[in-house]
């Protein structure tokens, strides 16, 4: 939980959770004051939760755990995952208005109409880092509201354009507003869960991309259908779904919470239970911007083709729901997770790269739109395994940095020419999952040897004090690597 605009706090006086010794129940804690010392420096780097963990004695139960985090769901997961079904509607608006005659009417020639979707990650790249740094100065809600009703305008504004110039100038603003909304959940969801709660909760907003795909079939299906002598089928889609977005905004401002620590919906005793509980505890995208094409390509009529495309997005949204789930009921696994995510998009690739078969392309298609689930569970690995709040703003940023390169060179490789097998794309695809697949290896043997390492440390100590760690060292924007007591999970 970080500090937005609110008043430095005096975090002299910090307050310790313990067990309680005599019949230990793990939801009977007892609160134990104690002095700290903090220079001023430090002082900039503290929570404002740590005001409620002072100079008290607190009970609760399990049920009481429970109740509390079901109202968390309740009020964030159904704000979240709408507003990442729009911004990815928004998105992939695109593909939908190339069906219906954009490229023709826009006069887009040659690599242009890839041009649009690598000049997105150009402003998606160049907004990471700034947006990283306002994203500690503005509270969740405003910053997300105001960044909204911008790249909702740029959708909108695209119905105007009749040229490549004012699109490739609207999609690379759009890129610069969308850029905020995953680093923001990734912040949000390490903000308001566990450490565990964290996997389910990322792979269930993440899904939506999956029923925004399945809207947007139905959608573009619909819209299909409106002739109009004025306004041509393609301008429709990006004045229809950028509105959407547009009227979402203001509710998503009014309803969510700017921290946990104003948190309306949560009384005073579940807001302090809240926090005690807190406390203690891709160059592979190319596929969604062209699918659309080659499906069309596979023989299949405008209006066939918008339907084919909503299997995609089913298997998006079962997949990652599954998957997360799965995160849940095991305590270690999520990287092997990603590695069965990885070697399905490996054979996803391989279906389209090589089948003759249509029908065979395309179950290949449907199987690649379950490979999210592999940089889902790179998010929730920077939200459960990065500690700090700045540490994690950076890293998240960096991995959005490198998310927009792979996007940027993504559609570089399907070649108009190549239409619609794209043999260089899907060759690409196939050889950076492969590459992947050995990255993720590395990245669980480097967990695993960093546990053993601290483990190791901690039973040769001799200073029990050191061991552990700092009192109340998790809201003290120490990075994992300054804490002693972190582990990571993976």
């Amino acid at each position: 939980m970080s500090e937005h605009n609110s008043e430095k706090k005096d975090a002299r006086s910090f307050s310790e959770a313990k067990p309680i010794t005599d019949d230990y129940n793990p939801y009977k804690l007892e609160i134990e004051s104690f002095s700290l010392p903090v220079n001023e420096a430090q002082l900039q780097n503290l929570d404002v939760a740590v005001q409620l963990l002072a100079d008290d004695d607190f009970e609760y139960t399990k049920e009481e755990a429970n109740r509390v985090l079901r109202k968390i769901d309740l009020v964030l997961m159904p704000l979240m995952c709408i507003t990442y079904a729009l911004q990815y509607l928004d998105k992939v608006a695109l593909s939908y208005a190339a069906l219906f005659g954009m490229i023709e009417e826009a006069h887009l020639h040659g690599s242009e109409y890839s041009w649009l979707t690598t000049i997105f990650y150009l402003g998606y790249l160049v907004a990471q880092y700034p947006g990283a740094y306002i994203l500690q100065k503005l509270p969740n809600n405003l910053f997300l509201f105001v960044n909204t009703l911008c790249w909702s305008a740029m959708v909108m504004l695209m119905a105007a354009c009749s040229n490549a110039g004012g699109l490739l100038a609207l999609r690379f603003l759009m890129g610069v507003f969308e850029a905020c909304v995953s680093p923001a959940f990734v912040s949000i969801t390490s903000m308001w869960y566990r450490r565990e709660e964290q996997t389910m909760r990322s792979m269930l907003w993440y899904s939506f991309n999956g029923v925004a795909t399945i809207i947007g079939g139905i959608l573009s299906y619909g819209i299909g259908h409106i002739h109009n002598s004025h306004v041509s089928t393609w301008k429709f889609i990006f004045i229809i779904i950028g509105g959407l977005s547009l009227a979402w905004a203001g509710i998503f401002y009014l309803l969510f919470p700017s921290n946990p620590v104003t948190a309306r919906f949560l009384t005073p005793r579940e807001l302090w239970l809240f926090v005690f509980i807190t406390g203690t505890y891709m160059i592979s995208n190319g596929i969604t911007v062209f699918n659309s094409i080659i499906i069309k390509g596979l023989g299949f009529s405008t209006f066939r083709t918008t339907l084919f495309n909503m299997p995609s997005g089913a298997v998006e949204f079962v997949v990652l729901v599954i998957t997360g789930l799965i995160s849940t009921r095991i305590k270690r696994g999520r990287i092997f997770i990603a590695l069965v995510g990885t070697a399905l998009t490996i054979v996803a690739a391989g279906l389209v790269w090589k089948l003759k078969n249509p029908w065979g392309r395309m179950v290949g298609i449907w199987i690649y739109f379950g490979s999210p689930i592999c940089f889902v569970t790179l998010l929730s690995l920077v939200a459960s395994n990065v500690a700090g709040y700045t540490k994690k703003m950076v890293v998240g940023a960096s991995i959005f940095v490198f998310y927009s390169i792979g996007n940027i060179v993504s559609p570089q490789l399907f070649k108009s020419s190549q239409s619609p097998t794209y043999d260089m794309g899907m060759e690409a695809i196939f050889v950076s999952c492969s590459i992947t697949f050995g990255l993720w290896l590395a990245l669980l043997y480097y967990y695993i040897y960093q546990n053993r390492i601290r483990d190791k440390k901690k039973a040769e100590s001799s200073d029990q004090s050191q061991s552990n760690g700092q009192k109340n060292e998790e809201f003290m924007d120490l990075t994992d690597k300054q804490q002693a007591s972190f582990r990571y999970l993976w």
